[in-house]
């Protein structure tokens, strides 16, 4: 490996896990849903949000101070191979952790707005809704995430890790949840 790559996975471990605790630290607020005169906003814990600046913390400084003890001889191994696969640890966190805190559900009288972790942000009618189903494997909230079907679109997936309890009472379309009411827990 170049020493010039091998420098760049020495600042991806070092940068993005302070401007990850920086962004938590300084931009971030202790509640998960806010609610306003005419809408409430869900976002992903922040809880959440800061294990993983947290955990990028943590395996970045650990990655490189096991390459640096492998470049004074402490380790019989490559620094070269050392870094990178902590960095590669930290960059996939990295990314998760900027779609994870871009994801929103703001609901308002007659419609809600998704914005899912890529892509555009789907507005979906309530009066629109033909069903919605449980999916995926409960979280740990104890919730599955909800697939919502509307007419001509496609579905829209609200995680479990966020309040899907009060998302349910604000939408009010328990006719369209496939299954009924039994399988909310």
């Amino acid at each position: 490996m170049s020493p010039e790559v091998a420098d760049l996975f020495s600042v991806a471990a070092a940068v993005l896990p302070v401007l990850a605790c920086l962004v938590e630290w300084a931009g971030s607020v202790a509640i998960s849903e806010r609610h306003h005169s005419h809408h409430d906003t869900f976002v992903i814990s922040s809880a959440l949000t800061r294990s993983f600046a947290f955990a990028m913390l943590l395996m970045g400084a650990i990655g490189l101070m096991l390459g640096w003890l492998c470049d004074v001889g402490g380790f019989d191994a490559s620094a070269d191979v050392v870094v990178p696969f902590f960095s590669s640890f930290v960059i996939a966190l990295f990314v998760l952790w900027v779609l994870m805190r871009r994801y929103r559900v703001s609901l308002y009288d007659d419609f809600m707005d998704i914005r899912p972790y890529m892509g555009r942000v789907r507005t979906v009618k309530y009066d629109k809704i033909e069903r919605m189903e449980w999916h995926g494997v409960r979280c740990g909230t104890g919730f599955r995430s909800l697939k919502v079907f509307s007419a001509g679109e496609r579905p829209v997936k609200i995680p479990g890790v966020l309040d899907l309890e009060h998302i349910l009472v604000r939408v009010d379309r328990y006719d369209a949840l496939a299954w009924g009411m039994q399988q909310l827990r």
